[in-house]
């Protein structure tokens, strides 16, 4: 057993002060950020940021701090902001939270420089770190003098004999994103210039959720152009302060629509890593908000897909009515090419409308196994013998049966144009229908001509009017072919359709 145990003074090294200063944070920048995020923290209404080549200020109109605040300020780690985490005068919550960040400044300048003014003081703190590397001493010297009539409450922080060099585009952009420029009363002023947050115009889609860790809120924005989004993404923020940019992993699975995402959402209650750069991702707190986020954004996505889609009805709908034009002029001049009367009850009776049943995932077989199981269907029935009644009862009933069966298995293309574009006194009809990507080009029934705009061929062409205009052309000739007559060759199918196409395109 160990007698009279001796006590071991635990010391740091100053040079790891500087090391862990330099790697708060992955930019010299961020620091600047940290320094208005004060100004913002002690009730400021405006802080003044000056760069120039050798140096750089951050000067704010709040409260100041007092000799125990400067000794606060320059205590590592301190807990200051943490137990005091609301302002007193605007009532605004503290973002800063830790007392290593200014040691950061020393990567970036040589000389750092606090003078601060609070009620009838006024106090100056110099930290030269090759005056402080070089000394024993832990203890920095602070000048006191009386506050003349001149000076207001604030701090200004001096930045001098800068190691690297910074612009004013590189400030203005990183504080745009990375500060509470929407907050009330504050304002932030860059070599004389007010900075304003990016505005972005586009629907508008509010976020409010309470969790039982807190509140989520602030808003997902679809924005009208793409290029008005400098960087995809909803900008995740904590006490109003910038973090980081997320699309939560949607942007996998959602391909239309990642470059026009943007927007803001405030998480108060995530965990962040020491440098504040990111949040704890293994938290259950941020898998939660990560859950939450996915929802909702997965709500924008389909938001756009749906606008898109209208986007494109309309289109395909005007191109849609140019070509019908230029058909009917075709027809006039092609009169026996006219689909009527008993061509039209011929393809109706030959079973047509069961094309209209296929599903999306329109194949040959599965029309071959439904014309099958329908025929089956008519010898059964008729094969039944009537409960009661006579001869034509039951031939009424049988008729009737077959009539139920076959609409039980039509699946409809439900038209998304409310009213059918026809060509006057030529029986023909045309609209607009969903049948999904793996359904057909184009369907008809009787006289009527379908075009599923859910086909890729036509995603790829809704910007090309010219060839959407051909396209069109081509499938509704096609069809007006098929309506005429059941069986002809393919050489002569496609000589009608040539002689049509032909006459379209003369006519326009």
């Amino acid at each position: 057993m160990f007698n009279n145990p001796s006590k071991i003074k635990v010391t740091v090294d100053k040079s790891h002060l500087f090391t862990l200063g330099e790697k708060m944070y992955r930019e010299s920048v961020e620091f600047i950020r940290e320094l208005v995020n004060n100004g913002y923290d002690a009730d400021a209404t405006d802080v003044f940021v000056m760069i120039a080549d050798d140096k750089i200020t951050v000067e704010d109109n709040g409260s100041g701090m007092s000799e125990k605040g400067l000794a606060q300020f320059f205590t590592i780690g301190s807990e200051e902001k943490r137990m005091r985490n609301v302002s007193p005068r605007f009532g605004r919550k503290r973002i800063g939270q830790f007392g290593i960040g200014k040691f950061s400044a020393l990567s970036l300048a040589e000389q750092f420089i606090v003078q601060t003014v609070k009620g009838k003081n006024k106090f100056s703190v110099t930290f030269d770190s090759a005056e402080w590397k070089k000394s024993d001493n832990w203890e920095l010297p602070i000048e006191r003098e009386k506050a003349s009539p001149l000076d207001k409450e604030g701090t200004k922080i001096i930045l001098n004999k800068l190691k690297k060099k910074i612009t004013v585009l590189e400030v203005e952009k990183y504080l745009k994103q990375s500060v509470p420029l929407r907050a009330k009363k504050f304002s932030i002023f860059l070599n004389n210039k007010k900075i304003t947050a990016n505005t972005v115009a586009g629907k508008i889609a509010p976020i409010k959720i309470k969790t039982m860790f807190g509140e989520i809120e602030g808003e997902i924005i679809i924005a009208l152009n793409s290029g008005d989004v400098d960087e995809p993404g909803v900008e995740c923020r904590v006490k109003r302060v910038f973090i980081k940019r997320e699309l939560f992993g949607l942007e996998k699975k959602h391909q239309q629509g990642t470059s026009r995402i943007t927007g803001s959402v405030n998480v108060d209650f995530l965990p962040l890593i020491s440098s504040r750069s990111d949040f704890i991702t293994d938290s259950p707190e941020y898998k939660l908000f990560y859950q939450l986020m996915q929802a909702e954004l997965d709500k924008v996505f389909k938001d756009i897909r749906n606008q898109s889609d209208v986007k494109n009805i309309k289109k395909i709908t005007k191109e849609l009515q140019e070509t019908m034009k230029d058909i009917r002029e075709a027809l006039l001049l092609n009169p026996d090419f006219v689909p009527q009367g008993r061509a039209v009850t011929r393809l109706k009776e030959a079973g047509r409308k069961k094309v209209m049943a296929a599903s999306a995932d329109f194949s040959a077989k599965s029309l071959a196994r439904k014309n099958e199981n329908s025929e089956q269907e008519e010898r059964d029935i008729k094969n039944e013998k009537p409960s009661d009644g006579g001869k034509n009862n039951t031939e009424d009933k049988i008729k009737e049966d077959i009539e139920k069966k076959k609409e039980e298995t039509k699946i409809e293309a439900k038209p998304l144009v409310m009213k059918k574009i026809r060509i006057k006194k030529l029986g023909i009809s045309c609209g607009i229908v969903s049948l999904g990507e793996q359904g057909p080009e184009v369907l008809s029934e009787g006289n009527a001509i379908y075009i599923n705009q859910d086909h890729p061929i036509y995603r790829d062409l809704y910007k090309k009017s010219d060839l959407l205009h051909l396209h069109l052309l081509r499938l509704m000739t096609q069809e007006i072919v098929l309506m005429k007559k059941l069986r002809i060759t393919a050489r002569e199918a496609f000589e009608w359709q040539s002689k049509l196409l032909r006459d379209s395109l003369v006519e326009k």
